[in-house]
């Protein structure tokens, strides 16, 4: 692994607010670890399934008010369901229109859809290069390891269909048509975090891609111990396969590599990468009826975190951050976990994803239910860094500061 990223003058970012708008609350698959309809919460079914015209007019002012009264510079609108290609091609049109001509004057705003790839065809191509619309395409490996996971109602895999709808979009980026297209992969204990890893790179020719560790806490029942060594088997097969394929300069990005290795390498990553967590909790999720509540994958733990009063048609922003379970979230989300103090990894992992901190007895202050796993990876993270020959001490140096006392600037790698 001779060839690092480069990891040199980063332009900060301004403040952002994210928004997961359901554009759609129905699906065409029945994915058995989804968070959104299989985690306890049913409210979806009480929600319309598709968006209307007026809470998008309503989400609009919303934003509008947010962006004047606290500055923001940035808004990142995920258009996500269920699956958003459930809604009509045309409706997709007319709100990207809407949100485009509203928000492009007053905020740098970017357009994201995240999708199971299997409705996408040439029409959908067109709309999301008319619109600069980012797409993320959820694939969980080569057709064996998919098909186990990613199924249609009655049970069928979806590989091929998925595979069909990829290749449009990232012929699409190849030639410039569309902004970006990557693939997302939740990370399968029981298969080959390489193998799956240089399908996506080699068979699918994807060149950004990131993995996400299953939402499970402490209370989950298939969170065992041959379970969280098994993610920390695949993030380790996953790294020495990225390795491999970065010094044989074969070119695909990994995000959660990235930001690991640039954190190692580099004092102002190090140093953002330690702050992170000192970030306002600026993500909402708006339902199709317009209702505000926290994150899916939130939302699911407990019945408080889903009986939200609040409504982009009334509820301005400050509001909605200023109420008691919004508070907790954010404390949760900034707040290092009591055993993760002293962890070396800290400014890396940061206690990890609060969902996967979460507990009933004693709600977020605890350290990831995947934390030997993460140590490990770390670790060969680091040992690999090293055995390129990358000083050590220089990675232990960044880890160990105490970079909340340190101001921004731009340090190159040494």
């Amino acid at each position: 692994m001779k060839n690092l990223p480069e990891f040199r003058q980063h332009i900060a970012k301004p403040a952002f607010l994210s928004i997961i708008l359901k554009v759609t609350e129905r699906c065409n698959l029945a994915c058995p670890y989804c968070y959104f309809f299989f985690s306890g919460d049913e409210s979806y079914k009480e929600h319309p399934p598709f968006v209307s015209g007026a809470t998008v007019d309503q989400l609009v002012e919303f934003i509008r008010r947010a962006v004047r009264d606290n500055g923001i510079g940035q808004v990142r609108i995920g258009l996500h369901g269920g699956e958003p290609l459930l809604l009509k091609p045309d409706k997709f049109a007319a709100m990207c229109e809407q949100l485009r001509s509203a928000l492009d004057p007053l905020c740098d705003l970017m357009l994201v859809v995240q999708t199971n790839g299997v409705l996408v065809n040439p029409e959908w191509v067109e709309l999301f290069g008319r619109f600069n619309v980012r797409i993320g395409v959820s694939i969980d490996g080569d057709e064996a390891v998919h098909n186990i996971f990613r199924i249609t109602k009655k049970g069928k895999g979806t590989y091929a269909e998925t595979r069909r709808g990829w290749h449009l979009l990232n012929d699409a980026m190849a030639s410039r048509t569309i902004p970006s297209a990557t693939i997302l992969c939740v990370v399968s204990p029981q298969q080959d975090g390489g193998k799956i890893l240089r399908h996506f790179a080699e068979e699918l020719r994807a060149t950004g891609l990131n993995f996400l560790l299953p939402d499970v806490t402490h209370d989950s029942p298939e969170a065992t111990a041959r379970f969280i060594d098994g993610c920390g088997d695949f993030l380790v097969d996953m790294f020495d396969a990225w390795a491999d394929l970065s010094r044989r300069k074969v070119k695909v990005t990994v995000r959660w590599i990235d930001e690991i290795i640039g954190a190692m390498l580099n004092d102002e990553l190090c140093r953002r990468s330690a702050n992170a967590k000192f970030e306002p909790l600026w993500q909402f999720v708006v339902s199709s009826n317009g209702e505000i509540s926290p994150d899916d994958v939130i939302r699911g733990l407990d019945p408080r975190f889903r009986t939200f009063a609040f409504n982009v048609a009334d509820s301005p922003y400050e509001e909605v951050q200023a109420s008691p379970v919004w508070q907790e979230l954010d404390q949760a989300q900034h707040r290092l976990p009591a055993a993760c103090q002293g962890c070396e990894w800290k400014h890396l992992c940061h206690g990890g994803p609060y969902q996967h901190r979460y507990c009933a007895a004693n709600g977020f202050d605890n350290p990831s239910v995947y934390c030997r796993s993460l140590k490990r990876f770390f670790a060969h993270v680091a040992d690999r860094v090293a055995s390129s020959g990358y000083p050590r001490e220089q990675i232990a140096r960044r880890l160990a500061t105490d970079w909340t006392q340190q101001k921004e600037h731009h340090a190159a790698p040494d």
